[in-house]
């Protein structure tokens, strides 16, 4: 038995700013994430449209001018207006079968501050008519 000594002990585990700091970068991640998967969401619903559009029967029975709107209307129907909107961003050119539709835009958005975001998109597919 040990009268008036102190034991001495280790300590373990994070102190209180190495927890700070765990808990700000996650805060980070976070909000980055928040802020760019719609972007990505959005690209993935663009992509099972365009997708879409290539197998379906009736769009073989169109032309252009139908298609185009069929195709913007889609966006609209999945609250894709601001990419129905932007004409710049896609472009039909005919080819031998058919029509080759392709969707290449950017995406800018603020993360935190100043800090912003630029995300580049492009996806391809070909309407086989008839």
């Amino acid at each position: 038995m040990r009268c008036g000594g102190m034991i001495n002990k280790k300590q373990s585990g994070l102190t209180m700013i190495s927890w700070a700091i765990i808990i700000a970068f996650i805060a980070v991640q976070g909000i980055m994430a928040l802020r760019i998967i719609p972007v990505y969401l959005n690209y993935q619903s663009l992509k099972t449209i365009m997708d879409s559009m290539a197998v379906d029967p009736t769009v073989k029975k169109m032309g252009a001018k139908k298609i185009s709107k069929l195709f913007r209307k889609r966006l609209k129907i999945n609250n894709l207006y601001d990419l129905a909107d932007n004409k710049a961003a896609f472009k039909f050119k005919k080819i031998a079968k058919g029509y080759h539709l392709t969707a290449k835009y950017e995406e800018r958005g603020p993360i935190w501050g100043n800090l912003k975001f630029v995300a580049d998109f492009e996806y391809e597919v070909d309407i086989l008519i008839r």
